[in-house]
């Protein structure tokens, strides 16, 4: 699923919420989808055109962690004309933002 929405351009908004299968891992896949820090290009290769996640937890701490980082990546697509260049500045060049992704 992941793999798929890398390329996306049409989709805004997925709801995963009744999907009980989805693990710690795919929900961190879900956050790197949308807002990789890894370097900065894949940053810009993030997918800007999802603006909204949802997604079902079982464990809320980790759902609160996860998902609030979701939220605010989806947040810079929906709310900025350049959502890449955005991104690269609250999480490149923010190291404490950098950090807690």
């Amino acid at each position: 699923l992941v793999d798929a929405l890398q390329s996306n351009t049409s989709l805004t908004e997925l709801d995963l919420r009744w999907n009980d299968g989805i693990s710690n891992q795919g929900n961190e896949m879900l956050l790197k989808l949308v807002n990789n820090v890894s370097s900065i290009e894949a940053t810009l290769q993030s997918n800007h055109t999802l603006k909204r996640i949802r997604v079902e937890h079982l464990n809320q701490l980790e759902r609160d962690e996860i998902q609030t980082n979701i939220d605010k990546a989806t947040r810079i697509n929906t709310c900025y004309t350049r959502p890449a260049r955005e991104k690269l500045i609250q999480t490149q060049l923010h190291s404490q933002n950098r950090a807690e992704l």
